[in-house]
């Protein structure tokens, strides 16, 4: 009789937890849930551990169990449950996209590549699993496959911010950055709270010389989140670039504290400094730039745009032939060479320097001015007004131009000629032009005297 008692009692206790299964692993699944809102993904995965336990077929507890583990960066252990999960029950799609991800993490890209693909052809969110696999076809240099994969995402929901970001990384990685840009828009549109879309597209805006929009988007990255500071370098070059000189002292400072060996750094705050009259911190900045990196063509180049401006055209002069040894191709070092030859008298050595410059870039107004002025000292009067000729056409505003042209056309005893620019140099305000025009053209019509 005890024996049939205890047998019917089993079989009772079976039938109550038979019945009780759903509702207890349903429990069990929801206090699952509630962790996982809280972000208490041991907490989480105890329960959705038990749903499973209660109730072995419950898919969802199954997916929660293994998105724990991943969670929790145990990608290892969430690829063997998902694969557990897809061997029981391979059509649920989550499944095959969640273990892409652990793939990726993992750095499985083939792997993960085929599990986005599965998960695709079940029907898994197409905005969502396109993107994830566009970005492993960028890891696998296969760009125009991502760029169609992010295109596919926008083309099922096109306000999945993550979509515009990613396709706006392809876009400025292969030079497209106006394209870049709009994707970026787009992704600020759609997704404000990802802080690293205002980052890139601040260096999109950068790239296209926007740099006040750029210092905008940096400004807006350094209040959203410290981790962020290093950007203080940038937004402070980039002030130094539209001319907000103590904006980028004062930014370049904070930089030197997280980064006190960049010579970029200490090379914009000297130029800064340069450029706000403070010729002793430049010059500070400056060879402190030159000292951690003496391959920075500009430094040496800047460095003795200051050395010229305090008067010392000799020590100009030496490094910015350092400076064009370094870097032959920049007009603006040659021209400077050929200034700091032509104080120090060596005016055939200017024309050598100006020479260069203009053959880099033949728009350099400035170039073919002292060109003229030095070949004008040598007697060269003929080719000086060409020169002049020139730069006057790339700047009819300069009468200085008129001036030395009026000396090189008196020269050549043209009279009238050289009356005529002093003229015009003297209502531009040249007033050197006067005590000439008393001494050249007094019998002249017209002279204005003053």
């Amino acid at each position: 009789m005890k024996k049939i008692l205890l047998i019917t009692g089993i079989i009772i206790v079976i039938i109550v937890l038979i019945f009780l299964r759903g509702p207890l692993s349903r429990h069990y699944y929801e206090k699952g849930l509630e962790y996982q809102d809280m972000e208490l993904h041991e907490e989480a995965l105890r329960y959705f551990s038990r749903a499973v336990w209660v109730r072995g077929g419950f898919t969802k507890a199954r997916l929660g169990q293994a998105l724990s583990h991943a969670n929790m960066d145990n990608d290892r252990e969430a690829v063997r449950l998902f694969t557990r999960a897809i061997e029981k029950e391979g059509g649920f799609a989550p499944y095959w996209f969640y273990r892409g991800v652990s793939n990726s993490m993992l750095g499985e890209v083939d792997e993960a590549a085929d599990d986005f693909t599965r998960a695709l052809e079940l029907g898994y969110e197409p905005a969502q699993a396109y993107t994830f696999r566009g970005r492993i076809w960028q890891q696998l240099d296969r760009y125009e496959d991502a760029l169609l994969d992010f295109s596919l995402a926008l083309g099922a929901d096109s306000t999945y911010g993550p979509a515009w970001f990613s396709r706006g990384i392809i876009k400025a990685n292969g030079g497209d950055f106006t394209g870049a840009l709009s994707d970026y828009n787009m992704a600020v549109k759609y997704d404000a709270g990802n802080p690293e879309t205002y980052r890139m597209r601040g260096t999109v805006l950068a790239n296209l010389e926007n740099f006040s929009a750029a210092i905008d988007d940096y400004s807006l990255l350094i209040g959203m989140d410290a981790s962020y500071a290093g950007l203080y370098r940038e937004r402070g070059i980039f002030k130094h670039r539209i001319g907000d000189y103590v904006g980028a002292v004062d930014d370049l400072e904070m930089a030197l504290e997280l980064f006190p060996d960049d010579a970029e750094i200490f090379y914009h705050r000297g130029s800064a400094f340069a450029n706000l009259g403070e010729y002793e911190k430049a010059m500070r900045d400056l060879d402190r730039s030159i000292e951690i990196d003496r391959g920075n063509a500009r430094a040496w180049m800047n460095r003795g745009l200051v050395w010229l401006r305090s008067g010392e055209a000799g020590r100009a002069r030496a490094d910015f032939i350092s400076s064009v040894a370094l870097d032959d191709s920049n007009p603006q070092a040659h021209y400077l060479l050929g200034t700091a030859q032509a104080m120090e008298g060596d005016y055939q050595g200017s024309i050598t320097g100006f020479t260069r410059a203009i053959e880099l870039d033949g728009a350099l107004a400035m170039a073919w001015f002292n060109r003229g002025i030095s070949k004008g000292i040598l007697g060269m009067h003929r080719e000086a007004l060409a020169d002049y000729d020139r730069s006057l056409e790339l700047n009819p505003g300069n009468p200085g131009a008129y001036l030395q042209r009026a000396v090189s056309r008196i020269n050549l005893n043209d009279m009238e000629g050289g009356c005529e620019d002093l003229r015009t140099a003297l209502d531009m305000g040249m007033q050197d032009a006067e005590s000439m025009l008393k001494l050249y053209c007094p019998d002249r019509e017209n002279v204005i005297v003053r």
